[in-house]
């Protein structure tokens, strides 16, 4: 704000009027392009905090329809991990009140962040647990241990190999 102040001021003392209108002018022409960058970035963060924000029809939606059908599938897996999401859910049902979420959206927490992601994760894991293995995979990964198996058997029986690999591994050691 001073530097404006200091430039109308050299503007004015300049005996040149249509000189001292240019600058003025230019300092209009600055100021209006300093507002319009703040109004766009003020407008940036208000889509950013709204794109945040649960509404309470949602928060409603979630806590009568996707929570019991979300406790009902961790019900199915026995698995000790399904004990861990259950307890987790049980946590979230917790904080799931519109009165709750909206204070604390208010002090700028991120639920979607903050559950949503994390969530996201445990039911991956979840699905992923319950998913059959591949056959071929599983076939491909047991080929490829059979393989390493068999060159580590190799170089322990070459006795010039053993201490290579003993050499390298003790330089590998060394450099980390």
């Amino acid at each position: 704000m001073r530097a404006i102040i200091d430039r109308i001021g050299i503007a004015k003392t300049k005996r040149d009027d249509k000189k001292t209108i240019y600058e003025l002018e230019e300092i209009i022409s600055d100021l209006v392009a300093d507002k319009n960058e703040l109004i766009r970035i003020g407008q940036a963060y208000k889509q950013e905090f709204v794109a945040q924000q649960i509404s309470e029809e949602d928060i409603t939606y979630i806590t009568t329809k996707f929570l019991p059908v979300l406790k009902d599938l961790i019900q199915q897996n026995s698995s000790v991990e399904a004990a861990n999401i259950e307890k987790t859910i049980e946590i979230v049902t917790q904080l799931l009140s519109v009165e709750m979420i909206t204070v604390l959206q208010v002090v700028g927490f991120n639920f979607k962040k903050a559950i949503g992601e994390p969530l996201t994760l445990l039911l991956q894991k979840l699905i992923t647990a319950q998913a059959p293995i591949d056959k071929q995979s599983n076939l491909e990964s047991t080929k490829l241990a059979l393989i390493c198996n068999t060159e580590a058997l190799k170089v322990v029986q070459d006795k010039d190999a053993s201490e290579r690999l003993d050499q390298a591994l003790g330089q590998n050691a060394n450099d980390c």
